[in-house]
């Protein structure tokens, strides 16, 4: 009797949850709202911003800094020129 109870639970949660996850995917903004770091043109893939959210807060900083000309840029030097010629 448990299991058949179990059972029926669990079967209610999954099709309650393939229900309601329906109407927000029809809708754009609404999905966008609820699900900020997911694609909703590739099927609520995450975005690379998702990422960032993952990342520790210096390298959000860093980044910031980076983007905002604020930081410290670091460009790669070239080897290939030479004083005197």
């Amino acid at each position: 009797m448990f299991k058949t109870v179990a059972l029926a639970t669990m079967l209610a949660a999954v099709t309650a949850t393939a229900v309601s996850a329906q109407p927000a995917i029809s809708e754009p903004a609404a999905f966008q709202a609820q699900y900020p770091y997911r694609d909703v043109l590739n099927d609520g893939a995450p975005t690379p911003a998702a990422k960032l959210v993952l990342e520790p807060p210096e390298v959000l900083q860093a980044l910031q800094a980076r983007e905002s000309g604020i930081g410290i840029i670091h460009l790669p030097r070239r080897g290939s020129h030479h004083r005197g010629r």
